[in-house]
């Protein structure tokens, strides 16, 4: 697959927007069986929503130390980014970085940077793929929240 020219990359990134932000705490044995999950851990699942229907995920596993309160509380910085560009939403969790930590922006940037690679290969309309239905989703999770 051919790799879209630069110029278009950066319109493209400038006018894409985030409209939707979820995240996934899968349940432990789920988290187990992925791999992902230490004992001390908490794994799940962001993934964001853009007005080009491309979405970009992250597989996380955080320590629970990381995640004060539940899942709702811990995402909920994450609102913010609701209606800006992919460009802004970069710079806006480098700006919060003391405030958000290390973990909830290294998750955010890496989540992000899976839409414009994906931009960047030239893919549109991209949902989710096939092992991250969210049917399947739903069945592994222990909390869940959306903006």
């Amino acid at each position: 697959m051919a790799i879209m020219n630069p110029d278009r990359v950066s319109a493209h990134l400038q006018s894409c927007r985030i409209t939707r932000i979820e995240c996934y705490r899968f349940d432990p044995e789920f988290g187990r069986k992925l791999k992902l999950r230490e004992e001390a851990d908490v794994c799940g699942l962001i993934a964001i929503s853009t007005t080009t229907g491309v979405v970009g995920f992250k597989e996380f596993a955080i320590p629970t130390r990381s995640l004060a309160g539940d899942l709702a509380m811990w995402a909920a910085l994450f609102q913010r980014l609701k209606g800006l560009s992919l460009v802004d939403c970069i710079g806006y969790s480098q700006l919060k970085q003391e405030a958000w930590g290390q973990v909830r922006v290294e998750l955010m940037e890496s989540a992000l940077m899976n839409i414009v690679e994906q931009i960047n290969l030239g893919l549109d309309d991209i949902e989710l793929p096939g092992k991250w239905d969210r049917a399947f989703l739903f069945h592994h999770a222990q909390e869940y929240v959306s903006f």
